[in-house]
């Protein structure tokens, strides 16, 4: 969706017009991944806040059974890690390799 490519751009002033818009904060794509799994994925901090502060699932899990949790400890970003668990994040989900986030 239009929401997914921009979290995954890294393009914040396109994310706040689409939700402005009232676009599906947490629609699926094809991989289950949801916009704020997108916008962690692909380190897009700005995105991922935006997000959370219009009320995006933290614990929405993907085909894999990652959490934007995962992603966000995966590559490291402990200020994206910090602002997911401040979102209520849980960090004992287990992706289907059964590892947690923490």
């Amino acid at each position: 969706t239009p929401l997914h490519y921009a979290c995954a751009h890294g393009h914040p002033d396109v994310v706040t017009l689409l939700l402005d818009w009232n676009c599906d904060i947490d629609l699926c794509d094809s991989y289950n991944s949801t916009p704020l799994i997108k916008a962690s994925q692909y380190d897009h901090e700005e995105c991922m806040t935006i997000l959370l502060e219009h009320g995006a699932n933290p614990n929405a899990t993907d085909n894999s059974g990652s959490t934007a949790l995962h992603y966000a400890v995966f590559i490291e970003n402990i200020s994206m890690t910090t602002k997911l668990l401040e979102y209520n994040a849980d960090a004992n989900i287990t992706n289907k390799v059964e590892t947690t986030q923490l």
